[in-house]
């Protein structure tokens, strides 16, 4: 391919760069950002720099311009990988951070200690590159959910065929072992192009994929209760079913003290009492068992099939064991105390509503013989 067409393809990378980085600015400025964003914000800037970088310094001192412009790229795959991660919930964005800085500025410095051998430089940027690339299409990938399975199965794509040609590139050079010249270090227009179509994949898909995180986020948090991870109350009464001619059973628990916890310790303090007793309820009864946060520090829980109402009683009976275990709240020891109200269906109602309100009135019953004693 002539020289023109490699310069038309530079710049077809500079304008690409700068439509993915205002695209992504207008999805970290929207109000329905989602995570990761910013990391992928961090990733477009270092990409479009790396496309308008070598025009600017190449003639100059073009082994300096190309380690530059490797390390950059490198560093925004590094951040794209973080993002992804971030989007996906894996491990905590906060702990990675400066990990993933110390990569970049790793990735900066072999870039550059190996300015003067091209050869070993390319080698090393193509194998990053790829090992980069896969691990971010793996991640979009990896358990995404049915509504963001097109735009997410899209990038990954994307992302995996470039870092296949960047392997393609770096294996030929090695097994090639030649020292390069310099004008053999320039990126072949294979690959420009493959930059090319990628830039402008993700800059399409991005949008897509962010708009159906968000739309997962809302869907959870209708359905799940943010501070606890438990089903919400109207989770729980669409989920709750109970089955003609079979005794269910509801427990019905209320966590006394909250109040109180919040305006001596502070709110956060009691979010975090909440969060542990929710985390220890839901240890005690197993994923399997229905569970829901109905409001403030009351929570529910469904227990199908029962023989009757030793059998809930015992159950009760247990649970009121498990859950009085003192809490470990930070510096704090909290032995929790709570209210707990049964209901037996059909005996007490045939309906998850009236269920409850029989459990309620109960727990009320419970608590005022524990006050008049």
């Amino acid at each position: 391919m002539a020289a023109p067409d490699i310069a038309t393809l530079r710049m077809g990378l500079g304008f690409a760069g700068l439509l993915s980085l205002a695209v992504t600015v207008a999805l970290w400025w929207s109000p329905s950002r989602v995570s990761g964003t910013g990391q992928w914000l961090l990733a477009a800037l270092l990409s479009t720099l790396a496309y308008l970088l070598p025009p600017a310094v190449q003639w100059r001192s073009p082994d300096l311009g190309i380690a530059v412009n490797c390390g950059l790229t490198l560093s925004a795959m590094l951040f794209m990988l973080d993002g992804a991660l971030a989007l996906r919930g894996f491990g905590h964005a906060a702990r990675r951070r400066m990990p993933v800085i110390m990569g970049c500025l790793a990735a900066l410095a072999l870039m550059l200690v190996s300015a003067g051998l091209p050869w070993l430089r390319v080698v090393l940027h193509d194998g990053l590159a790829c090992l980069l690339l896969g691990a971010t299409a793996l991640v979009l990938l990896w358990r995404a959910p049915r509504w963001s399975r097109l735009p997410a199965g899209g990038m990954a794509l994307l992302s995996l065929v470039l870092g296949l040609m960047f392997l393609w590139r770096g294996m030929g050079l090695l097994a090639a072992g030649l020292e390069l010249g310099g004008a053999d270090t320039r990126t072949p227009p294979w690959l420009l192009a493959a930059n090319l179509a990628w830039a402008l994949g993700w800059a399409a898909l991005l949008p897509a994929l962010v708009a159906a995180a968000a739309g997962d986020y809302l869907r959870q948090q209708a359905e799940r209760d943010i501070l606890t991870g438990l089903a919400s109350r109207s989770a729980f009464l669409s989920q709750a079913r109970l089955v003609p001619e079979r005794r269910d059973g509801l427990l019905l628990l209320g966590l006394e003290g909250l109040r109180t916890v919040n305006g001596s310790l502070g709110h956060e303090t009691g979010d975090r009492m909440l969060a542990a007793f929710a985390t220890r309820l839901r240890e005690a009864v197993g994923e399997g068992t229905l569970t829901g946060r109905l409001t403030g520090g009351q929570f529910a829980l469904l227990l199908p099939g029962l023989q009757g109402r030793a059998e809930l009683m015992a159950a009760a009976d247990r649970l009121r064991s498990a859950l009085s275990v003192p809490l470990i709240i930070g510096d704090l020891v909290h032995a929790p105390e709570f209210t707990l109200g049964t209901a037996l269906a059909p005996d007490d109602g045939k309906s998850v509503e009236r269920l409850l309100e029989a459990a309620e009135r109960a727990m009320f019953r419970v608590r005022a013989a524990q006050e008049a004693g």
